[in-house]
């Protein structure tokens, strides 16, 4: 519709007399913020009934006045309220408004205003002017930006804060306990295992949730950080009977973690690249069964069995050590890769003597250790808001 910001450059390139100053960034850093608020800034070309075209940033308006700053650098620092120029609104004839704030949608939230006669105060593009100035509230003369940022929602929205990260991804890391199973029943009188599931490398990551303090510190949780189902089966048949049986194990972990970013990307969006290190407290509670079953040969009507269900009845905890790896894409998308160890206990099963109807003897389940540590790799991509 309007491009005012390019109408603003043309009119007024530099503030006339006033030194670089970068407000405690080097220059490359303040170069690329200049340039954000110049994409971002509210702009404003104002038509009075003398004539004069008055074009500028929309600093604040108050009730019978606003205050344009005609220049598009950042309205901080020692200097830039002398530059300020004041227009009582009933002298205005018509305005060009342009929002700012928002970089993806700025470029269509231009319009054009008529300011009533002969009292334009309180009118409508009086209030959208006081609400969508970059100080709204009051007028500050911040000498800093994040200062600035205080009071400003223009500025807030031009440089967000992201706080809230969701992140989808798969994760990539060998099931160990299928060999802990096959070792255990391999030393039973059971027939030996004939087949087995699990061992699968990949699982989706899911349900992953954080909140970022202080720029580098990230503290979250995940609902679902890994699932194992697991399970050996195996058959025997002779003249007389035809044994089945299966032991099959379903873990589900969650987790709870901290991070630091060593390097960071800060709500200026200075760095695309974040590398992140961090430790997490892994909670799971496996849940363990074996069915059992045979039937005669000669009498294939009465089939016999027995069953095992061994649910953990406390939280099985176990520590993480991670490490990340965040390209963005855009502010609010990264891509991700990174590794992690999840460190436990060895679980230990207890022993377990299995009564099968249709034979004297039990079955026994010796006592044996499934172990859910393992190192995995992952990658995926993350939100922010």
């Amino acid at each position: 519709m309007l491009v005012l910001g390019l109408e603003l450059v043309a009119q007024h390139p530099t503030a006339q007399g006033e030194a670089p100053d970068h407000f405690g960034f080097d220059k490359q850093d303040w170069t690329a913020i200049e340039s954000r608020w110049m994409e971002c800034q509210p702009a404003t070309i104002a038509y009075l009934k003398s004539g004069e075209i008055v074009s500028g940033q929309q600093i604040f308006t108050n009730e019978d006045s606003i205050y344009l700053y005609p220049f598009t650098g950042l309205p901080i620092g020692p200097q830039w309220k002398g530059h300020l120029i004041v227009i009582h609104v009933n002298d205005i004839d018509s305005l060009l408004f342009q929002k700012g704030g928002n970089k993806m949608t700025r470029s269509k939230q231009a319009e054009s205003y008529l300011f009533p006669v002969p009292d334009a105060r309180f009118s409508e593009p009086h209030l959208l002017l006081r609400k969508e100035s970059v100080y709204s509230d009051t007028l500050v003369y911040p000498h800093q930006l994040d200062r600035a940022i205080k009071y400003s929602t223009v500025l807030r929205h031009a440089f967000p804060q992201k706080r809230i990260r969701i992140s989808f991804g798969l994760g990539f890391g060998g099931d160990v306990v299928t060999e802990d199973i096959l070792e255990m029943l391999g030393g039973t009188s059971l027939p030996y295992p004939q087949d087995s599931y699990g061992g699968s490398n990949v699982s989706a990551e899911l349900l992953d949730l954080s909140v970022r303090f202080r720029d580098r510190i990230i503290v979250g949780g995940q609902l679902l950080a890994r699932q194992i189902e697991s399970g050996v089966y195996s058959y025997s048949y002779n003249s007389m009977r035809e044994v089945n049986y299966s032991y099959s194990l379903n873990f589900r972990e969650h987790r709870i973690y901290g991070e630091y970013a060593i390097l960071h990307t800060d709500r200026y969006f200075l760095r695309r690249f974040e590398v992140l290190a961090g430790v997490g407290l892994l909670i799971s509670k496996p849940e363990i069964r074996f069915s059992y079953s045979h039937y005669n040969t000669e009498d294939f009507d009465n089939v016999y069995g027995g069953n095992w269900y061994y649910n953990y009845e406390d939280l099985l905890l176990g520590a993480q050590l991670k490490a990340t790896i965040h390209y963005y894409i855009i502010r609010g998308l990264s891509i991700w890769t990174g590794l992690e160890a999840n460190l436990y206990p060895t679980f230990i099963v207890p022993a377990q003597e299995i009564s099968v109807s249709g034979i004297e003897d039990t079955i026994l389940l010796p006592e044996h250790g499934l172990n859910f540590s393992c190192v995995r790799f992952k990658l995926g991509i993350s939100l922010y808001f």
